[in-house]
Protein backbone atom coordinates (compact mmCIF):
# COMPACT_ATOMS: atom_id res chain seq x y z
CA UNK A 1 0.00 0.00 0.00
CA UNK A 2 1.36 3.45 -0.94
CA UNK A 3 1.99 6.10 1.71
CA UNK A 4 -0.74 8.28 0.18
CA UNK A 5 -3.30 5.49 0.32
CA UNK A 6 -2.24 4.54 3.85
CA UNK A 7 -2.72 8.15 4.92
CA UNK A 8 -6.22 8.22 3.46
CA UNK A 9 -7.10 5.02 5.28
CA UNK A 10 -5.89 6.45 8.58
CA UNK A 11 -7.92 9.63 8.02
CA UNK A 12 -11.05 7.64 7.16
CA UNK A 13 -10.71 5.51 10.27
CA UNK A 14 -10.20 8.59 12.44
CA UNK A 15 -13.36 10.18 11.07
CA UNK A 16 -15.32 6.97 11.59
CA UNK A 17 -14.04 6.45 15.14
CA UNK A 18 -14.72 10.07 16.10
CA UNK A 19 -18.39 9.76 15.23
CA UNK A 20 -18.20 12.82 12.99
CA UNK A 21 -19.71 11.09 9.98
CA UNK A 22 -22.57 9.67 12.05
CA UNK A 23 -23.33 13.10 13.49
CA UNK A 24 -23.32 14.68 10.03
CA UNK A 25 -25.60 12.01 8.59
CA UNK A 26 -28.20 12.74 11.28
CA UNK A 27 -28.76 16.22 9.89
CA UNK A 28 -28.55 15.22 6.22
CA UNK A 29 -31.64 15.39 4.02
CA UNK A 30 -33.90 12.30 4.09
CA UNK A 31 -32.51 9.31 2.27
CA UNK A 32 -32.17 5.53 2.40
CA UNK A 33 -29.31 3.32 1.26
CA UNK A 34 -29.59 -0.04 -0.51
CA UNK A 35 -26.63 -2.41 -0.08
CA UNK A 36 -25.75 -4.88 -2.85
CA UNK A 37 -24.28 -8.34 -2.22
CA UNK A 38 -23.99 -11.52 -4.28
CA UNK A 39 -22.40 -14.50 -2.53
CA UNK A 40 -21.12 -15.17 1.01
CA UNK A 41 -18.66 -18.02 1.62
CA UNK A 42 -16.11 -18.97 4.26
CA UNK A 43 -13.13 -18.19 2.02
CA UNK A 44 -13.80 -16.73 -1.46
CA UNK A 45 -10.12 -17.05 -2.40
CA UNK A 46 -10.41 -20.84 -2.57
CA UNK A 47 -12.29 -20.88 -5.88
CA UNK A 48 -11.59 -19.03 -9.13
CA UNK A 49 -15.27 -18.39 -9.93
CA UNK A 50 -16.04 -16.57 -6.67
CA UNK A 51 -13.31 -13.91 -6.87
CA UNK A 52 -15.03 -10.54 -7.10
CA UNK A 53 -18.40 -12.15 -6.37
CA UNK A 54 -18.16 -13.66 -2.88
CA UNK A 55 -17.34 -12.08 0.45
CA UNK A 56 -16.12 -13.87 3.61
CA UNK A 57 -18.82 -14.99 6.04
CA UNK A 58 -17.12 -13.27 8.99
CA UNK A 59 -17.02 -9.94 7.15
CA UNK A 60 -20.70 -10.19 6.21
CA UNK A 61 -21.73 -10.98 9.77
CA UNK A 62 -19.84 -7.90 10.96
CA UNK A 63 -21.84 -5.83 8.47
CA UNK A 64 -25.18 -7.23 9.59
CA UNK A 65 -24.33 -6.85 13.27
CA UNK A 66 -23.48 -3.20 12.64
CA UNK A 67 -26.71 -2.66 10.71
CA UNK A 68 -28.72 -4.03 13.64
CA UNK A 69 -26.82 -1.96 16.22
CA UNK A 70 -26.17 1.36 14.42
CA UNK A 71 -28.68 1.67 11.60
CA UNK A 72 -32.32 0.95 10.80
CA UNK A 73 -32.72 -2.13 8.56
CA UNK A 74 -35.78 -1.87 6.30
CA UNK A 75 -37.31 -3.86 3.45
CA UNK A 76 -37.28 -3.04 -0.25
CA UNK A 77 -41.05 -2.43 0.02
CA UNK A 78 -40.32 0.24 2.63
CA UNK A 79 -37.74 1.91 0.36
CA UNK A 80 -40.08 1.73 -2.64
CA UNK A 81 -42.87 3.44 -0.71
CA UNK A 82 -40.37 6.01 0.58
CA UNK A 83 -39.18 6.86 -2.94
CA UNK A 84 -42.78 7.14 -4.12
CA UNK A 85 -43.45 9.71 -1.40
CA UNK A 86 -45.97 7.65 0.51
CA UNK A 87 -43.89 6.59 3.50
CA UNK A 88 -41.53 8.15 6.01
CA UNK A 89 -38.47 6.18 7.07
CA UNK A 90 -36.36 6.52 10.18
CA UNK A 91 -32.95 8.13 9.83
CA UNK A 92 -30.19 5.87 8.51
CA UNK A 93 -32.52 3.31 6.94
CA UNK A 94 -30.69 0.55 5.06
CA UNK A 95 -32.03 -2.23 2.82
CA UNK A 96 -29.97 -5.38 2.15
CA UNK A 97 -30.14 -7.01 -1.29
CA UNK A 98 -28.58 -10.06 -2.95
CA UNK A 99 -28.31 -10.67 -6.69
CA UNK A 100 -28.36 -13.98 -8.60
CA UNK A 101 -29.61 -16.50 -6.00
CA UNK A 102 -26.49 -18.42 -4.99
CA UNK A 103 -27.03 -21.43 -2.72
CA UNK A 104 -24.98 -19.81 0.05
CA UNK A 105 -27.67 -17.13 0.33
CA UNK A 106 -29.76 -19.82 2.00
CA UNK A 107 -27.03 -21.87 3.68
CA UNK A 108 -24.85 -19.04 5.04
CA UNK A 109 -26.75 -15.77 4.76
CA UNK A 110 -30.17 -16.77 6.14
CA UNK A 111 -28.91 -17.85 9.59
CA UNK A 112 -27.02 -14.55 10.00
CA UNK A 113 -30.01 -12.44 8.95
CA UNK A 114 -32.21 -14.42 11.35
CA UNK A 115 -29.76 -13.95 14.22
CA UNK A 116 -29.91 -10.17 13.90
CA UNK A 117 -33.50 -9.83 12.63
CA UNK A 118 -32.45 -8.04 9.44
CA UNK A 119 -34.70 -8.34 6.35
CA UNK A 120 -33.25 -8.79 2.87
CA UNK A 121 -34.31 -9.06 -0.75
CA UNK A 122 -33.04 -11.88 -2.96
CA UNK A 123 -33.19 -11.22 -6.71
CA UNK A 124 -33.18 -14.60 -8.43
CA UNK A 125 -31.59 -15.38 -11.77
CA UNK A 126 -34.47 -17.63 -12.75
CA UNK A 127 -32.69 -19.73 -15.38
CA UNK A 128 -29.77 -20.48 -13.07
CA UNK A 129 -32.03 -21.40 -10.15
CA UNK A 130 -33.95 -23.73 -12.44
CA UNK A 131 -30.82 -25.60 -13.58
CA UNK A 132 -28.55 -25.15 -10.56
CA UNK A 133 -25.79 -23.95 -12.88
CA UNK A 134 -23.92 -20.75 -12.00
CA UNK A 135 -24.27 -17.51 -14.01
CA UNK A 136 -22.30 -17.34 -17.25
CA UNK A 137 -19.87 -14.75 -15.89
CA UNK A 138 -18.81 -17.18 -13.13
CA UNK A 139 -18.20 -19.87 -15.75
CA UNK A 140 -16.04 -17.47 -17.76
CA UNK A 141 -13.99 -16.46 -14.73
CA UNK A 142 -13.52 -20.13 -13.86
CA UNK A 143 -12.48 -21.02 -17.42
CA UNK A 144 -9.90 -18.26 -17.78
CA UNK A 145 -8.71 -18.66 -14.20
CA UNK A 146 -8.10 -22.41 -14.35
CA UNK A 147 -7.11 -23.19 -17.94
CA UNK A 148 -3.60 -24.51 -18.54
CA UNK A 149 -3.47 -22.85 -21.94
CA UNK A 150 -1.48 -19.67 -22.38
CA UNK A 151 -3.70 -18.11 -25.05
CA UNK A 152 -7.37 -17.59 -25.80
CA UNK A 153 -8.70 -16.85 -29.27
CA UNK A 154 -11.64 -14.45 -29.10
CA UNK A 155 -14.22 -16.11 -31.37
CA UNK A 156 -15.99 -12.79 -31.97
CA UNK A 157 -12.97 -10.94 -33.40
CA UNK A 158 -10.46 -13.74 -34.02
CA UNK A 159 -7.95 -11.89 -31.84
CA UNK A 160 -5.54 -14.13 -29.91
CA UNK A 161 -5.12 -12.97 -26.31
CA UNK A 162 -2.48 -14.08 -23.84
CA UNK A 163 -3.82 -15.35 -20.52
CA UNK A 164 -0.61 -15.95 -18.59
CA UNK A 165 -0.17 -13.78 -15.51
CA UNK A 166 -2.75 -11.81 -13.54
CA UNK A 167 -2.74 -8.72 -15.74
CA UNK A 168 -3.22 -10.57 -19.04
CA UNK A 169 -5.94 -12.76 -17.53
CA UNK A 170 -7.77 -9.69 -16.23
CA UNK A 171 -7.65 -8.06 -19.66
CA UNK A 172 -9.00 -11.22 -21.27
CA UNK A 173 -11.73 -11.44 -18.62
CA UNK A 174 -12.88 -7.90 -19.31
CA UNK A 175 -13.05 -8.61 -23.03
CA UNK A 176 -15.01 -11.81 -22.42
CA UNK A 177 -17.40 -10.11 -19.99
CA UNK A 178 -18.12 -7.42 -22.55
CA UNK A 179 -18.95 -10.00 -25.21
CA UNK A 180 -21.10 -12.15 -22.94
CA UNK A 181 -23.00 -9.16 -21.55
CA UNK A 182 -24.38 -8.45 -25.03
CA UNK A 183 -25.82 -11.95 -25.42
CA UNK A 184 -28.82 -13.72 -23.89
CA UNK A 185 -30.52 -17.07 -23.94
CA UNK A 186 -29.26 -19.84 -26.23
CA UNK A 187 -26.77 -17.57 -28.01
CA UNK A 188 -25.13 -16.72 -24.71
CA UNK A 189 -25.04 -20.37 -23.63
CA UNK A 190 -23.49 -21.46 -26.91
CA UNK A 191 -20.81 -18.78 -26.71
CA UNK A 192 -19.86 -19.68 -23.14
CA UNK A 193 -19.81 -23.40 -23.95
CA UNK A 194 -17.57 -22.78 -26.96
CA UNK A 195 -15.21 -20.74 -24.83
CA UNK A 196 -14.97 -23.48 -22.19
CA UNK A 197 -14.14 -26.01 -24.90
CA UNK A 198 -11.56 -23.76 -26.53
CA UNK A 199 -9.82 -23.31 -23.17
CA UNK A 200 -10.01 -27.07 -22.48
CA UNK A 201 -11.73 -26.76 -19.09
CA UNK A 202 -14.63 -28.73 -17.65
CA UNK A 203 -17.81 -26.67 -17.28
CA UNK A 204 -18.17 -25.29 -13.79
CA UNK A 205 -21.68 -26.69 -13.38
CA UNK A 206 -20.36 -30.25 -13.32
CA UNK A 207 -18.77 -29.74 -9.88
CA UNK A 208 -21.83 -29.11 -7.68
CA UNK A 209 -25.07 -27.17 -7.39
CA UNK A 210 -24.17 -23.50 -7.04
CA UNK A 211 -27.63 -21.93 -6.97
CA UNK A 212 -30.42 -22.19 -4.43
CA UNK A 213 -33.40 -24.42 -5.13
CA UNK A 214 -36.98 -23.27 -5.45
CA UNK A 215 -37.70 -24.89 -2.07
CA UNK A 216 -34.96 -22.76 -0.53
CA UNK A 217 -36.38 -19.66 -2.20
CA UNK A 218 -39.76 -20.47 -0.68
CA UNK A 219 -38.10 -20.91 2.72
CA UNK A 220 -36.51 -17.46 2.43
CA UNK A 221 -39.94 -16.02 1.64
CA UNK A 222 -41.49 -17.83 4.60
CA UNK A 223 -38.75 -16.44 6.85
CA UNK A 224 -39.97 -12.93 6.03
CA UNK A 225 -37.61 -11.98 3.22
CA UNK A 226 -38.49 -10.67 -0.23
CA UNK A 227 -37.95 -12.55 -3.49
CA UNK A 228 -37.37 -10.51 -6.63
CA UNK A 229 -36.41 -11.18 -10.26
CA UNK A 230 -33.03 -10.78 -11.97
CA UNK A 231 -33.74 -11.91 -15.58
CA UNK A 232 -33.41 -15.42 -17.00
CA UNK A 233 -29.80 -15.50 -18.23
CA UNK A 234 -28.06 -12.35 -16.90
CA UNK A 235 -27.43 -10.20 -20.00
CA UNK A 236 -26.92 -6.46 -19.85
CA UNK A 237 -30.45 -5.43 -20.80
CA UNK A 238 -29.38 -2.11 -22.30
CA UNK A 239 -27.09 -3.92 -24.76
CA UNK A 240 -29.46 -6.54 -26.17
CA UNK A 241 -32.48 -5.98 -28.43
CA UNK A 242 -35.71 -4.64 -26.97
CA UNK A 243 -37.43 -7.96 -27.65
CA UNK A 244 -34.66 -9.85 -25.84
CA UNK A 245 -34.86 -7.45 -22.90
CA UNK A 246 -38.62 -7.91 -22.66
CA UNK A 247 -38.28 -11.69 -22.83
CA UNK A 248 -35.64 -11.70 -20.08
CA UNK A 249 -37.54 -9.38 -17.76
CA UNK A 250 -41.01 -10.86 -18.25
CA UNK A 251 -39.72 -14.43 -18.41
CA UNK A 252 -37.98 -14.20 -15.05
CA UNK A 253 -41.06 -12.72 -13.38
CA UNK A 254 -43.29 -15.45 -14.79
CA UNK A 255 -40.91 -18.29 -13.86
CA UNK A 256 -40.50 -17.14 -10.27
CA UNK A 257 -44.20 -16.48 -9.78
CA UNK A 258 -44.99 -19.95 -11.11
CA UNK A 259 -42.50 -21.57 -8.72
CA UNK A 260 -43.37 -19.53 -5.62
CA UNK A 261 -47.09 -19.14 -6.23
CA UNK A 262 -46.99 -15.41 -5.38
CA UNK A 263 -46.60 -12.14 -7.29
CA UNK A 264 -43.05 -10.89 -7.82
CA UNK A 265 -42.96 -7.11 -7.55
CA UNK A 266 -39.28 -6.19 -7.43
CA UNK A 267 -36.55 -6.40 -10.07
CA UNK A 268 -32.76 -6.04 -10.22
CA UNK A 269 -30.85 -5.11 -13.36
CA UNK A 270 -27.87 -7.40 -14.10
CA UNK A 271 -24.63 -5.51 -14.69
CA UNK A 272 -22.01 -8.10 -15.70
CA UNK A 273 -20.18 -5.59 -17.94
CA UNK A 274 -20.77 -2.60 -20.25
CA UNK A 275 -22.48 0.64 -19.26
CA UNK A 276 -25.20 1.47 -18.57
CA UNK A 277 -27.30 -1.54 -17.57
CA UNK A 278 -30.69 0.11 -18.03
CA UNK A 279 -32.31 2.74 -20.25
CA UNK A 280 -35.65 4.39 -20.91
CA UNK A 281 -36.91 1.38 -22.88
CA UNK A 282 -36.12 -1.15 -20.14
CA UNK A 283 -37.65 1.09 -17.47
CA UNK A 284 -40.85 1.23 -19.50
CA UNK A 285 -40.82 -2.56 -19.86
CA UNK A 286 -40.55 -3.08 -16.10
CA UNK A 287 -43.38 -0.61 -15.63
CA UNK A 288 -45.63 -2.31 -18.18
CA UNK A 289 -44.93 -5.77 -16.78
CA UNK A 290 -45.98 -4.65 -13.32
CA UNK A 291 -42.87 -4.33 -11.18
CA UNK A 292 -43.14 -1.92 -8.24
CA UNK A 293 -39.41 -1.30 -8.07
CA UNK A 294 -36.17 -1.95 -9.91
CA UNK A 295 -32.65 -1.51 -8.53
CA UNK A 296 -29.55 -0.54 -10.50
CA UNK A 297 -25.83 -0.51 -9.71
CA UNK A 298 -25.38 3.25 -10.07
CA UNK A 299 -24.09 4.41 -6.70
CA UNK A 300 -26.11 6.73 -4.50
CA UNK A 301 -28.84 7.04 -1.90
CA UNK A 302 -32.58 6.82 -2.48
CA UNK A 303 -34.51 10.04 -1.92
CA UNK A 304 -38.20 10.95 -1.88
CA UNK A 305 -39.37 11.52 -5.43
CA UNK A 306 -36.91 9.10 -7.04
CA UNK A 307 -38.38 6.82 -9.70
CA UNK A 308 -38.88 3.49 -7.88
CA UNK A 309 -37.92 1.74 -11.12
CA UNK A 310 -34.43 3.30 -10.98
CA UNK A 311 -33.37 2.86 -7.35
CA UNK A 312 -29.65 3.33 -6.73
CA UNK A 313 -27.53 0.97 -4.63
CA UNK A 314 -24.00 0.81 -3.30
CA UNK A 315 -21.65 -2.15 -3.49
CA UNK A 316 -20.96 -3.60 -0.04
CA UNK A 317 -17.18 -3.53 0.44
CA UNK A 318 -15.94 -6.51 2.44
CA UNK A 319 -13.47 -4.61 4.66
CA UNK A 320 -15.48 -3.21 7.58
CA UNK A 321 -14.06 0.32 7.83
CA UNK A 322 -14.43 0.83 4.08
CA UNK A 323 -17.97 -0.58 4.20
CA UNK A 324 -18.89 1.80 7.02
CA UNK A 325 -17.21 4.76 5.30
CA UNK A 326 -19.11 4.11 2.06
CA UNK A 327 -22.39 3.78 3.91
CA UNK A 328 -22.01 6.99 5.94
CA UNK A 329 -20.76 8.97 2.92
CA UNK A 330 -23.75 7.81 0.86
CA UNK A 331 -26.16 9.05 3.52
CA UNK A 332 -24.42 12.42 3.23
CA UNK A 333 -24.99 12.41 -0.53
CA UNK A 334 -21.30 12.07 -1.34
CA UNK A 335 -20.09 9.95 -4.25
CA UNK A 336 -18.04 6.88 -3.32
Amino acid sequence: MSLQRAGKQILKKALIDSGGLRAASRVASPGAVILMYHSITEDPALTAWSIGVSQPRAAFEAHIRALAERFNPVSIDDVTDFASGGRRLPKKSVAVTFDDGFADNYDVVLPILTRYSVPATFYLLAGAVETGNPPWYCRIRHAIGTTRLSEWTDSESGVVRRIQGDSSREIALNVAFGIGAGKSGSAQEQWVSDMEKSLDVDPLQQESRFMMTWDQARALKQAGHTIGAHTLTHPNLAHVSTSEARSEIAGSKTAIEKSLGEPVQHFSYPHPALDPEWNAATVEITREIGFRSAVVTASGRVRPGDDPLELRRIYAAAEFDQWLWNLECTFLGRAI
